[in-house]
């Protein structure tokens, strides 16, 4: 793709290269109120930086922004300090928060909306499965990459993969199989 993403405007033209379309799908879309524009004094349709990284991300579509931007890694976790650990090994290019209160947990990723969003079952008051579902529903978060810790049976694994969790693994036997979800996941 020849088109400058650091520009704050584009013309429907780039704005069809960048989400892989024609500039009839641009302009329909424009006329449906799906993407919002502006016309020059000249009548041409230029569309903000801003509302077309929105529109690529309500549609789940690729999104060429966001792939220039910071990843962001959420841990919810008894031992939110475990995140230094995690910053330590995946680099500072990244911003990471955690939580240790699963209320809070939910707000954030709801707010955030973290790259990766690992889990922890054996936090109180966590219904992992629930915030599966809950997350797999809502258009926005749909490309957080989920990765749920438990130590729990085979058919709970079964039940979370079920419910949307890309990654299931148990923190005590698999801490290699937690770095390699978390480093596929930051690619």
């Amino acid at each position: 793709m020849d088109v400058d993403l650091d520009k704050e405007v584009y013309t429907t033209f780039e704005a069809a290269k960048i989400c892989n379309a024609n500039i009839t799908s641009i302009k329909n879309w424009i006329d449906k109120g799906e993407l919002r524009a502006f016309r020059t004094p000249g009548g041409h349709y230029r569309i903000e930086r801003k509302v077309l990284d929105d529109f690529l991300n309500r549609h789940c579509m690729p999104n060429p922004f966001a792939e220039r931007e910071r990843k962001r890694v959420f841990l919810v976790h008894s031992n939110p300090e475990r995140i230094d650990e995690l910053a330590l090994q995946f680099g500072q290019q990244h911003d990471y928060d955690s939580s240790d209160n699963a209320q809070q947990a939910l707000l954030t990723i709801g707010q955030w909306q973290p790259d990766v969003a690992i889990v922890d079952d054996r936090l109180d008051g966590i219904d992992l499965s629930g915030l599966c579902t809950t997350i797999r529903e809502n258009r926005e978060l749909r490309p957080v990459c989920i990765i749920a810790l438990h130590d729990r049976d085979e058919e709970y694994s079964a039940k979370l993969r079920e419910a949307g969790c890309d990654h299931v693994i148990s923190p005590v036997s698999d801490e290699g199989g937690l770095h390699e979800a978390i480093r596929r996941a930051l690619l």
